[in-house]
Order: structure tokens, then sequence, then C-alpha cells
């Protein structure tokens, strides 16, 4: 049975780091830097009441997570936005309507925490489009990205 929770990502971010290097394998487009999150940071967003983190369990074991920063979005002040930062579900967990599920129990967090619109974003080479139509997300933005050095900032 799968539950789903929104987490503070203190309560989470010990198996987080377990899950995170098969996230990284399996959709990391440019494995030009080491995967090595800004763990400052993010505890800065959420101590801002800025990171909204929905879990995946299955008796009790972190399966699947979607992590957003929610702030007014600097365009439209008056529209709280849900920045999706990072989603993954494992492997063994994407058959049937866990992923839908996921996102839905999501969009529902995010709404009770008054939320105006979710962007999201999917991989070329692993394409979730289709789910985010079923889920009524429209197509609007093409994403490029271009590496212009290899050496740490």
């Amino acid at each position: 049975m799968i539950e789903y929770a929104v987490e503070d990502p203190a309560t989470f971010i010990e198996e987080l780091k377990g899950l995170l290097p098969v996230h990284y394998d399996e959709l990391c487009v440019t494995k030009d830097f080491p995967l090595m999150p800004d763990y400052v940071a993010y505890g800065r967003l959420c101590v801002a009441d800025m990171l909204k983190c929905v879990v995946a369990r299955s008796d009790g074991e972190l399966v699947g997570y979607a992590i957003f920063i929610v702030q007014p979005h600097l365009h439209y002040f008056t529209c709280k936005t849900a920045f999706e930062d990072i989603y993954f579900l494992r492997k063994d967990h994407r058959l049937g309507r866990t992923g839908i599920r996921l996102f839905q129990f999501a969009e529902q967090a995010l709404r009770d925490a008054g939320v105006n619109r979710i962007i999201m974003h999917t991989k070329i080479h692993l394409d979730n489009s289709k789910l985010f139509e079923y889920l009524g997300y429209k197509f609007t933005d093409k994403l490029y990205t271009k590496l212009l050095s290899t050496e740490p900032s």
C-alpha cells in the first residue's frame, strides 16, 4: 500500500540521500558535474516556508518524492507559483497509478497552501508529457541548456 504525505525534508533527508544517486544516474543529462545538492540552501527555503515536499511511501519506505519551490511569480506577483524542483518514483513503483496519485496528492497539498499555478518540466529522454497532459497540464514552454564550462564555480 502506497501512502502519500507532505513532509518536512528534515524527516526524510537521509532516505532522500539514498534515492538521489539512483535519480541522478537515470535522469541527469549532463554528468559533467557530480551530484552535490546544496542542503543549506534547501534549509533556507524550508525556513522561509518556500519548500513543499510530497513523498510516497510503501510500508513506510520512501519510494518517491515531488519537491516544489513555492513563491509569488516574479512576473505576476499575485500568482503564487509552485516551481517543480525535482520529482522521482522508483522504477519498481511506476506501474499502476502511483505516479498519478503522487502528483494528484501534491496538487491538492499545493492548492491547500494557496498555490495558484504549478510549473512542471520533463526530460526529453524520459518524457512524462503524457502524464502531465493526463493531469490537465498544458504544454507552454521549451527549455534549452548550454554548458559554458565544466569548471566548478
